[in-house]
């Protein structure tokens, strides 16, 4: 009987045990193909980055983020953005709950904020636009820390990327770079170039926190709770982030819940009205 008890008390402890959890992949190319895949980015047989556009809708709050100071919290009524990646360029509405709305745009090395209306300055008559040059390198920022924007830019960095595992989590460093380092995306980073960029991945090697120290300030990106968020019937196998929080300097700067998406490459595009080209030649 004691020997039948040993046998079974053996045999517990073999069923109980449990095996080393598995070491986080460390081999930049896969890590690079893991990021890319499982975001959804990678289309067809021949697994091809080609997603290009994005539109999303959501809600929250925000802080206005000035060379030194840090604003008040606004409550969001809604959030409208628009992000391209053929030919950089990223175009967010906030609206105010008071009513006032703000767009702002960044294409390539110009950027500025539309008034009245999405697309304003191209036509008088459809609206008005006004330069916002200073905003420049901070508005690509943004777009360069977005989930896949982030991602592109890790994988544009070749082997200057460097693959590493902080407290369990994949992490990725790397410089920003310039140029057209191949077919799938243009990067245009202005006097970003050079700067580093520090992404940790979840458990998906999706981009969990995206940290970047710029001109004396820490920007600090977190991304949570992926998903598809297509329209029921427009899914597309493409994971965008429902929480997406930024801190500068360690403030909170934004919150936003995002309950919408269009990820099948929609008709989006950031032409530079005359008025902003006049003023970037002067």
């Amino acid at each position: 009987m004691r020997r039948y008890a040993a046998l079974v008390g053996v045999t517990l402890a073999v069923l109980t045990w449990a095996a080393p959890a598995r070491a986080q992949e460390t081999d930049l190319k896969k890590v690079s193909y893991n990021m890319a895949n499982n975001l959804g980015m990678l289309r067809t047989l021949r697994e091809v980055d080609s997603l290009m556009t994005v539109e999303f809708w959501g809600s929250g709050t925000m802080r206005d983020v000035g060379a030194k100071t840090i604003g008040p919290v606004v409550q969001l009524k809604s959030v409208y953005g628009q992000l391209a990646y053929d030919f950089p360029g990223m175009r967010v509405e906030y609206v105010r709950s008071t009513g006032e709305r703000e767009i702002q745009v960044v294409s390539g090395m110009f950027a500025w904020n539309e008034i009245d209306k999405i697309g304003g300055g191209l036509d008088p008559a459809w609206g008005r636009a006004t330069p916002a040059l200073e905003a420049l390198s901070e508005r690509l920022l943004r777009l360069w820390t977005t989930p896949f924007g982030v991602v592109k830019a890790a994988r544009a960095a070749g082997e200057k990327a460097k693959v590493t595992v902080e407290s369990g989590a994949t992490v990725v460093t790397f410089p920003l770079a310039g140029g057209k380092p191949d077919d799938t995306v243009y990067m245009v980073v202005g006097d970003l170039e050079g700067t580093p960029v520090k992404l940790t991945l979840d458990a998906s090697y999706r981009p969990s926190r995206v940290e970047v120290r710029y001109r004396d300030r820490t920007y600090v990106t977190t991304y949570a709770d992926y998903g598809d968020l297509n329209d029921a019937d427009y899914k597309a196998d493409i994971f965008f982030p429902a929480r997406i929080m930024r801190t500068v300097d360690g403030q909170s700067v934004l919150d936003l819940t995002i309950q919408r998406t269009n990820t099948y490459n929609p008709y989006v595009i950031m032409p530079v009205p005359d008025s902003v080209q006049k003023v970037a030649a002067r």
